[in-house]
């Protein structure tokens, strides 16, 4: 059977309530998808009268991967192959599973879920290298499945029996190769910020723009986005996602800056300046963002510099947590992060005060500079003391004779 892989779901935090004065917590996760599909192989592909004390055997086997581009993967892709058993499977070593590529054998190794060794899923990965070419699709032949020198067992320790069947695959045309010839292209632009108020950037306000591609991409230097804001062609400077499929790109209004009709990006606007965008076998990557992604006067994203933007608060929020229970000890460290609305340029320790029980306790600046979110520590001493839990009011944060400023000097407004 062939089948293709899903996205990620977003990831979600929960807040912190406040906490109180004294504590040990810990969480666990688990792999949700990974136990969707081997509960769902398990209920639609096991035979009912089954005996635990038999041998565990293959039930399904799927490519689970697509290619990023079309029905051929290339060079630095990865393909995913599930191998699902009736039973869970305590896993050692490094089992394979043989991929017939064109008239080569290339091995996908097994690789553990979450860092577990027992499942009755597994999953298999194999790189694809520059050389790798198949016109006609993948197989995986019913021996195809191997130790490698580890070991296969049921919880009774009976070793699992490998062949694949009929589960066997021939040729899947959607899963062809074509190590020589995935160029890193871009398949998605978006300005992925919004002004602090209404539909107009202020000065000292980022103006972030994603540039996706199809396929991960490796980042040195400092590429840039050309921005045209008004009549002037602005750069936003590389900021993150090397090794990802998504780079982002930041610019920070100034005062001369004005567009009343919206923001533009150009179809050529991505440049390397000095810097180097390739796919992890090195492979240079198309920097044209192609007349459709463009973006012409996006009128959600004006621009005003004359109007400098004051930072002001818009979140508060305990983001620790006590190490038992409800109630912090002595020695235990109490983070707070305050939010505002657009980056924030810190100099010197500001201080954020805490009412535990009767004595207000100053929380020190610790990190955030340079970001929408300022963090705030203090450490709990043995004389501090509060039943019903500690408070943060709104004037709580002070300067301590330093700045919290915008990114072009505007002072912030420090209540919470």
């Amino acid at each position: 059977m062939v089948g293709g892989g899903g996205g990620e779901a977003p990831e979600s935090s929960v807040p912190q309530p406040l906490g109180k004065l004294n504590g040990t917590g810990s969480q666990a996760h688990r792999t949700i998808v990974r136990g969707i599909l081997a509960t769902a192989a398990f209920l639609l592909l096991v035979p009912a009268a089954w005996s635990q004390s038999g041998a565990a055997t293959v039930n399904n086997l799927r490519i689970n991967s697509r290619p990023a581009n079309g029905d051929a993967y290339g060079p630095g892709e990865t393909i995913e192959v599930l191998v699902f058993f009736n039973i869970a499977l305590r896993v050692t070593g490094s089992p394979q599973v043989a991929l017939t590529i064109g008239s080569q054998t290339r091995q996908a190794t097994w690789v553990p879920f979450s860092g577990g060794t027992s499942d009755s899923l597994l999953e298999f990965r194999y790189t694809v290298q520059a050389t790798d070419a198949d016109s006609d699709g993948i197989s995986i032949g019913a021996n195809a499945l191997t130790l490698n020198g580890g070991t296969l067992q049921s919880g009774a320790g009976i070793n699992a029996e490998l062949g694949l069947g009929s589960h066997a695959i021939t040729n899947s045309t959607t899963h062809k190769v074509n190590g020589a010839a995935t160029v890193p292209a871009v398949n998605a632009v978006s300005i992925a910020s919004s002004p602090a108020s209404g539909d107009t950037y202020g000065a000292g306000e980022r103006i972030a723009v994603r540039v996706g591609f199809q396929i991960p991409v490796t980042v040195t230097g400092t590429p840039q986005v050309a921005l045209t804001i008004g009549a002037a062609t602005r750069q936003a400077g590389y900021a993150s996602g090397s090794g990802t499929q998504t780079l982002t790109f930041h610019y920070t209004v100034q005062a001369a800056d004005a567009d009343t009709d919206g923001i533009s990006v150009g179809a050529s606007a991505l440049a390397l300046n000095g810097g180097t965008i390739q796919s992890s076998m090195g492979t240079n990557a198309a920097l044209g963002l192609g007349s459709s992604r463009a973006i012409a006067n996006a009128t959600n994203h004006k621009v005003n510099g004359s109007t400098a933007t004051t930072p002001a608060v818009n979140a508060v929020t305990v983001s620790s947590a006590p190490v038992s229970g409800s109630t912090y000890g002595a020695g235990e460290r109490i983070t707070v992060q305050v939010g505002f609305q657009i980056p924030v340029a810190v100099t010197g320790t500001p201080q954020l005060a805490l009412s535990i029980g009767t004595a207000t306790r100053q929380a020190g600046y610790a990190s955030g500079a340079g970001t929408t979110a300022l963090t705030f520590a203090y450490t709990v001493q043995t004389t501090d003391s509060d039943s019903d839990g500690l408070s943060i009011g709104a004037s709580a944060l002070a300067l301590n004779g330093v700045t919290i400023q915008s990114l072009t000097g505007t002072n912030a407004t420090l209540a919470l």
